[in-house]
């Protein structure tokens, strides 16, 4: 590799890696300010159970976008395990996404505790469809309604992840991650 070719792979992994911790933090402090909206709020069951589901998506996509850094660190590629885990990590946002959307018509305490359960789900889903099925945030701003509705939507990462990892072992020789 001529030595112009390495400095511009060299730079564009350096961006990579500050992307991805960036993702990874990002995600995390969203977290942590969801933690505190959550505990300022007077909350009805049917809010709490809400916001407790997006930060279980939120926790899951900055664990996912972290072990995306160290793998990119290490210089190593995504294993079959992973691809497992990140399906059942699928299976179960589903499943928990399921409980909470048919908890918020019946168990709300009030119009409060009902508007904070549907904003709270309703920006969980967000996330959920995000990280397990579509890209829904394109250009340096994120998540652009315009730029959203005149592109096709891309597999997330994590799909790209689960999908090319389905059927296959670890190749000979290599380490599941």
């Amino acid at each position: 590799m001529c030595s112009e070719c390495w400095r511009r792979w060299a730079i564009h992994m350096d961006r990579l890696r500050k992307h991805l911790l960036y993702l990874s933090t990002g995600e995390f402090a969203a977290l942590c300010t969801f933690g505190f909206l959550c505990r300022s709020l007077r909350l009805g069951p049917t809010s709490l159970a809400a916001f407790s589901y997006l930060m279980f998506v939120l926790l899951q996509g900055s664990i996912y976008w972290g072990y995306r850094y160290v793998l990119l660190r290490k210089r190593q590629s995504p294993g079959c395990k992973a691809a497992t885990f990140w399906r059942v990590q699928r299976f179960l946002s589903t499943g928990l996404m399921a409980l909470v959307g048919l908890m918020i018509p019946i168990a709300h305490k009030g119009l409060w505790d009902l508007f904070w359960g549907i904003a709270a789900f309703a920006f969980a889903f967000i996330e959920y469809i995000n990280y397990f099925w579509y890209r829904l945030s394109y250009g340096k701003s994120g998540f652009n309604i315009k730029v959203l509705l005149n592109t096709k939507l891309e597999k997330s990462s994590m799909n790209k992840l689960m999908t090319k990892n389905k059927n296959y072992g670890p190749s000979r020789g290599e380490k599941d991650q």
